[in-house]
């Protein structure tokens, strides 16, 4: 029989496996996720080609700040890694198939100019997102390996935006404009997997359907009122 021992918010057998425990986010990680959501604001905002990161970036983070706080206020344990990363790297291979396609259909060129900026620059373009691959990568390992609970923001920011709101705002401009827009595709398949990871982090389906109805209100309106054209 297996003896197990607590150290830190980790838990380690015998065997030498080590997993995080579930845990509640402190005070600290809120006080500091906060500033991290401004911080992520104020840069989307100083880099977005004319409106374009202002109405889609920055409502994501928005909402995933408010995701974060409601995982904080209701003391919402997060899930082990092995119950969350996993999938949450679904969702990031999606991600690259995703950029692939919007790389190949024009996304960096007609997506400002919907709303009154200049193309990105390619090579800005696949910067922008491979470093923020990476950035979504790390900060999920030291979370859920290392119990770094205000990286969560980040991380919320690819499960609320990156998955569910790409889903929403892709499905909409074509809709809107009955039209193929870039990236529609591959966006169709965040409908399965981000309304998931969002369920595994608020441990709630009814939780996860107002956050997702709520992001879907805001996005809807956001990406249409401000349209150049």
């Amino acid at each position: 029989m297996s003896a197990a021992y607590a150290i830190d918010g980790l838990v380690e057998s015998e065997s030498g496996a080590v997993r995080v425990a579930p845990s509640v986010l402190s005070i600290r990680d809120f006080v500091i996720g906060t500033v991290i959501a401004l911080v992520m604001i104020s840069f989307f905002t100083l880099v977005s080609s004319g409106r374009s990161l202002i109405v889609t970036f920055v409502p994501g983070v928005a909402m995933s700040w408010v995701v974060f706080f409601v995982i904080f206020a209701r003391r919402i344990a997060l899930p082990s890694a092995d119950r969350f990363l996993p999938l949450f790297f679904v969702a990031l291979a999606v991600q690259f198939l995703h950029f692939a396609e919007e790389y190949n259909t024009g996304f960096a060129t007609l997506f400002p100019d919907l709303y009154g900026g200049a193309a990105y620059d390619p090579g800005f373009f696949v910067a922008f997102n491979m470093v923020s691959y990476a950035v979504f990568t790390l900060c999920a390992l030291l979370v859920f390996y290392r119990g770094v609970g205000f990286l969560l923001v980040p991380v919320l920011f690819y499960v609320v935006y990156g998955a569910i709101g790409n889903a929403i705002t892709h499905t909409w401009w074509v809709a809107y404009s009955r039209d193929y827009f870039p990236g529609l595709f591959t966006a169709q398949l965040y409908w399965m997997v981000g309304p998931w990871l969002l369920v595994r982090l608020l441990g709630s389906r009814n939780l996860s359907l107002v956050a997702i109805a709520s992001l879907t209100a805001v996005l809807v309106t956001t990406v249409t009122a401000f349209m150049a054209n």
